[in-house]
């Protein structure tokens, strides 16, 4: 049987801070200088994450701080570097 590729969601509140100041995707896409508003839907929707930079201009845009924009995602990196965390010996962190 073949294996089926899992396509990772990215929860995020983009859509809804977007909405909150009335403006459409196509708005964002402008004022992000992005050629096409299909990368503002993969985003919305949990298809793809940002750049760094397209992060932080959306949070400028939307007036929202990033780690809120992102903040579901943001909780589970938090869950897999504790669980990892755990894994290694309390001196190893002395060493960094």
């Amino acid at each position: 049987m073949p294996k089926t590729k899992t396509k990772a969601v990215y929860s995020n509140e983009l859509k809804r801070y977007r909405k909150r100041l009335n403006l459409r995707v196509v708005d964002i896409a402008k004022l992000m200088d992005l050629e096409s508003a299909a990368h503002i839907s993969h985003w919305e929707k949990g298809r793809k994450l940002p750049s760094l930079v397209n992060a932080l201009k959306l949070s400028v845009i939307l007036n929202c701080p990033v780690i809120t924009l992102f903040f579901n995602h943001i909780q589970e990196i938090r869950k897999d570097i504790s669980r990892k965390r755990s894994r290694i010996r309390p001196n190893d962190f002395n060493q960094l």
